[in-house]
């Protein structure tokens, strides 16, 4: 289960950029997409050592 909660994040994120309006010139999905990947990348690193310190404490 902690697999899959940072991929959840980077999905949530890529929908959220696609859906989100753009300006005229940008308002493709392969713009969204691209623009996107720079929010959620970091967001899936977050997401991944989050849940990493997590599950090493509730182990311990």
């Amino acid at each position: 289960m902690k697999k899959i909660i940072p991929l959840l994040v980077y999905l949530i994120v890529c929908l959220i950029a696609v859906i989100l309006p753009a300006s005229d010139g940008y308002n493709t999905i392969g713009w969204k997409l691209l623009v996107g990947q720079i929010y959620a990348i970091p967001a899936l690193i977050i997401a991944i050592l989050f849940s990493k310190f997590l599950g090493k404490r509730l182990t311990h």
